[in-house]
């Protein structure tokens, strides 16, 4: 049985980082993945070690349900999304809308490169973002530093962080 979900779908993709850039222009490629699974996810956010200043989203991340079939293994389901993400970010990259360049080095920067219309209207709906956590995880959640000890990679447990040069 073939079952559809939009974590897996590179155009998907495409929308969310898209979503994403428009708030947080520049960032990690590791802290753009880790933020793309959140937005697939976003009940996952429950599990994440937070400051505890955002225990009101920890509250709010425990009832939450996601849109479609949760992962069964958090940290598999993120390394399956890899080529998903990476595929996403180039096509980006080679349209314009990031820099390549610094792409290959691992960094997002978005450029100012003007999206056309009609896939601007549909990144415009896609960015519309309807639940609290989702806001979250892209304004609030992105300024978490993302390597080292209370970063991301460790808060969330879907990279390695121990060996993370600070």
């Amino acid at each position: 049985m073939l079952i559809y979900h939009p974590a897996f779908d590179a155009y998907h993709c495409v929308f969310r980082m898209l979503a994403i850039t428009s708030e947080k222009r520049i960032l990690e490629f590791a802290k753009l993945r880790i933020l793309d699974f959140f937005l697939c996810f976003p009940a996952e956010v429950a599990v994440v070690q937070l400051p505890q200043e955002h225990s009101e989203i920890r509250r709010l991340a425990r009832v939450a349900r996601n849109p479609y079939r949760g992962p069964i293994n958090s940290a598999r389901t993120f390394r399956e999304l890899e080529p998903i993400q990476s595929a996403a970010a180039r096509l980006l990259g080679l349209t314009g809308v990031f820099s390549i360049a610094d792409l290959e080095n691992g960094r997002v920067i978005r450029t100012g490169q003007e999206i056309p219309e009609d896939l601007k209207r549909l990144s415009d709906a896609a960015s519309a973002f309807s639940s609290p956590l989702d806001r979250y995880v892209v304004s609030t959640m992105s300024e978490i530093p993302l390597a080292g000890f209370g970063g991301l990679k460790q808060r969330t447990g879907l990279m390695e962080y121990r060996y993370d040069a600070d």
